[in-house]
């Protein structure tokens, strides 16, 4: 029996995004950074520095700014939804300025994001915002014309509050495939946490599917599909070796995960192929 290792190796989270189905580099637009994560007490007053940029050569561009809440789907996709709709918002405690750019091409201006955390919250643990830039821009399209499309660029805030906790635990693994003949390790992850996880592998040993960074948000589930390129042995099985490398609940921030082994087969994978149409979530 042949084991595949596969690891999660550790990186920035990809927190680009846009409405419509292209990357964030196809409109023009630079945001860094795009994840921040902040550990915040009641009443704590903090400032933090976004840089935008305008990437074309030859274009001017004008971008709103504006908030939202955020979340995770079991596919890791990022849903936005209005600020304060959430339990985990932290909307309420943002003010940014300016509200809207003009950036000529080449140039770059710096968002000003305040935050100040209320003196009492429900909860310790995670609260979340994002701070979005959108743009309208024409589409070129066949025989049409005056057709325009939406984009949107975001930088997302982690902002962690008191004694949280992040439990991530793997819960199972299996084989699936999609609909052009792709195999896919689906891995199902369960934060019972307060405190979302950031996963990263052990990168000592050979990696033969490597994998960027995988957040699990608190009290959630994820479903992560690995893309698997080779053919596979008969009868494989997989080893993950998991570090959580946000672990507020350690004086060193990382806690090691039990390793998780399990033999690998299609049989229960080809029914939920079926369900979902088998496409993989994207990697972060």
């Amino acid at each position: 029996m042949r084991l595949i290792k596969a690891a999660f190796m550790h990186s920035v989270i990809a927190a680009s995004l846009i409405t419509a189905p292209l990357a964030a580099s196809a409109f023009g637009i630079g945001l860094q950074p795009t994840t921040v994560e902040i550990d915040v007490e009641p009443g704590d007053r903090q400032r933090q520095v976004i840089n935008i940029g305008n990437v074309h050569t030859e274009d001017r561009i004008a971008l709103t700014l504006g908030l939202a809440d955020w979340s995770l789907d079991e596919k890791g996709q990022i849903k936005l939804s209005p600020p304060g709709d959430s339990d985990q918002s932290a909307s309420d405690w943002v003010r940014f300025s300016p509200a809207f750019v003009e950036l000529d091409p080449g140039e770059t201006e710096q968002v000003i994001v305040d935050k100040a955390a209320t003196m009492r919250v429900a909860r310790e643990g995670d609260y979340r915002f994002a701070l979005i830039a959108s743009t309208i821009l024409p589409e070129s399209r066949e025989g049409q014309s005056g057709v325009w499309k939406k984009y949107q660029i975001a930088s997302l805030f982690y902002l962690t509050m008191g004694d949280a906790v992040s439990t991530p635990q793997v819960k199972g693994a299996d084989l699936t495939k999609r609909e052009d003949g792709m195999t896919l390790i689906e891995v199902d992850i369960e934060n019972t946490g307060t405190a979302h996880a950031r996963l990263r592998g052990d990168d000592t040993d050979p990696v033969t599917i490597p994998i960027a960074n995988l957040v699990v948000l608190d009290d959630a589930t994820r479903t992560y599909r690995i893309p698997v390129e080779e053919d596979l042995p008969t009868n494989p099985s997989l080893e993950l070796t998991l570090e959580n490398i946000f672990a507020p609940q350690a004086n060193s921030g990382n806690i090691q995960l039990p390793v998780f082994e399990s033999e690998l087969s299609f049989e229960e994978a080809t029914l939920l192929n079926k369900l979902d149409g088998g496409d993989e979530s994207s990697v972060e």
